[in-house]
């Protein structure tokens, strides 16, 4: 199903607000949060970006993850892949999809790996 697609599926209409989002979204290379998203689009109402983000979540339009911190950060993805969160520098970084092994009965939605990314194991 194509993100047009999914969107008419729930009901949403592509307001402007919603597709500058979806288009920022669909131009980053790894999950953001609302901080680095106003950045690029300052006129954003924190509370239009969140509501947004929720029913988009919602409709798996986008996949949130949440940092150690407690901050939420999002992306555009029709796929569950995994993510490394550095326990030093808390950068956020997509892997590469992999097999992802379910037990019987369950549901996975994210896949987080926890460490030191490579920048931070060689200092």
């Amino acid at each position: 199903m194509t993100l047009d697609e999914k969107i008419s599926a729930n009901g949403f209409r592509l307001t402007a607000p919603r597709k500058k989002i979806l288009t920022i979204l669909s131009d980053q290379k790894q999950p953001i949060s609302f901080e680095e998203y106003s950045a690029l689009d300052p006129m954003i109402d924190k509370s239009t970006f969140y509501r947004t983000m929720q029913a988009f979540e919602s409709a798996q339009i986008i996949s949130g993850i949440e940092s150690d911190a407690g901050k939420r950060y999002f992306e555009l993805s029709d796929t569950i892949h995994p993510h490394f969160i550095c326990q030093n520098c808390h950068a956020i970084t997509c892997l590469h999809p992999q097999p992802i092994i379910s037990p019987s009965g369950y549901t996975i939605d994210s896949v987080i790996y926890k460490g030191q990314c490579p920048l931070c194991s060689a200092s």
